[in-house]
């Protein structure tokens, strides 16, 4: 029989050694970072168009409210001897504006404390389930 000696065949693998990164993976990283700060970059442009167009909007919308304000102080509106009292709390039935529904549900409820025999309207889903749990009967 013939027999071959046992040869250990080297093959040319390309191993990290103490963490080193390859020459290849250096470069996909920087091609990641290179198309993130794309993304970054045309989410900032966006963003400030979103911001200019609401900035607009708010200066339209400002003159509606100086003139609701000036007819409110003119009125010279009294309140009733025997008058009740009513809360309306105006919020939105769906978004990630978390913050401002905890807010008005906040101040609801203070305004509740205060006076416990209210009735509560309340305008959309957010703040009328944070009010449901604290003051079922009032709404």
């Amino acid at each position: 029989m013939l027999a071959r000696p046992a040869v250990a065949a080297r093959t040319a693998v390309f191993v990290q050694t103490r963490n080193m990164a390859t020459l290849k993976e250096i470069q996909t990283r920087l091609k990641s970072i290179t198309n993130i700060s794309k993304i970054t970059a045309s989410m900032k442009m966006i963003a400030s168009t979103k911001t200019t167009r609401a900035q607009r909007a708010m200066k339209v919308a400002r003159a509606y409210g100086k003139v609701s304000n000036d007819f409110v102080k003119q009125a010279e509106v009294e309140k009733a001897a025997e008058a009740k009292e009513l809360l309306i709390t105006v919020s939105s039935d769906k978004g990630l504006c978390g913050g401002i529904h905890s807010s008005l549900a906040r101040q609801s409820r203070k305004y509740l404390a205060q006076n416990p025999d209210a009735p509560v309207v309340v305008l959309g889903d957010k703040a009328k389930v944070q009010l449901q749990r604290a003051y079922p009967n009032n709404i």
